[in-house]
């Protein structure tokens, strides 16, 4: 499944993803499967190639298929770069090494091996002066009944030439406060609009679980630019099961900063904030 697939699977009603952090499992199930694939011999991919779009990782053996990209503005920090290239290697290597046991473990049962896949594309969500930060789109399968989605974030301190946690900007705690109304009245708005009905917990046919606002100490919190000279809007990124059953997809509310969120930034980060 290519990248653009994937997003637009993000935004259909009726089709979904579910996010994980890190890897899960699953893909659509009339895929073809190929019993006479192997992956008892793994090729070693070189070292990532750079161009003008970035770097990328790829690897194919077999119907197992591997492929994470970062952006060029990310290659060309050394110390990110060189994360990001371990981080895809990791992630390649775990791909590769899961195929294997799978195949085997078909091969020895005698049912079909369905090979795997990972795709994994960073994308620039603020470039700062002092900070970088990013969020990644993609997509695993590792032979289940569908696949799962990929989110994953990332801030760069470019001075100081590391990753930071959310946490590190925000007090998470006191954001969590400032923005949950809004919040919950963004995120009943759009899921009335997939749903094509208005949120309603007195509603029967309506699970409680996906008509509650969610916990968004669980979720993914993360400061974004929308105008892209400061970070002037907060994320969320909620994964289905969270917010609306598998088929509603992801869930993705955007809040532009307000002054009760700049009053939860931490004093050192202050600079890189604005209203939106």
């Amino acid at each position: 499944m290519s990248m653009r697939s994937v997003k637009l699977l993000a935004r259909l009603p009726l089709l979904a993803l579910f996010m994980i952090a890190g890897c899960g499992s699953g893909k659509p199930a009339d895929k073809p499967a190929s019993p006479e694939s192997t992956l008892a011999q793994l090729a070693q991919p070189p070292e990532p190639p750079k161009t003008g779009n970035g770097s990328v990782i790829g690897d194919k053996v077999g119907e197992t298929e591997f492929s994470y990209r970062w952006p060029q503005v990310a290659a060309n920090s050394h110390d990110l770069d060189r994360w990001l290239r371990g981080n895809g290697e990791r992630l390649r290597k775990e791909t590769m090494d899961s195929a294997s046991e799978d195949e085997a473990q078909a091969k020895k049962a005698g049912y079909p091996f369905r090979g795997h896949s990972y795709e994994e594309e960073w994308g620039v969500a603020a470039d700062l002066p002092a900070l970088l930060v990013m969020q990644s789109e993609g997509y695993v399968f590792t032979g289940g009944a569908h696949g799962m989605p990929i989110v994953t974030t990332l801030i760069w301190d470019k001075a100081a030439k590391k990753r930071l946690a959310t946490t590190a900007l925000l007090d998470t705690p006191a954001l969590i406060t400032a923005i949950k109304d809004r919040f919950c009245k963004l995120l009943d708005a759009e899921r009335a609009k997939r749903r094509g009905a208005p949120v309603d917990p007195k509603d029967p046919n309506q699970l409680a679980d996906f008509v509650r606002c969610v916990d968004l100490a669980k979720q993914t919190i993360l400061p974004v630019s929308a105008k892209g000279r400061t970070l002037d809007t907060i994320r969320v990124v909620i994964m289905p099961y969270e917010a609306g059953p598998y088929s509603e997809g992801i869930y993705q509310i955007d809040l532009p900063v307000d002054a009760a969120i700049l009053a939860t930034v931490k004093p050192v980060w202050r600079g890189s904030f604005s209203a939106g």
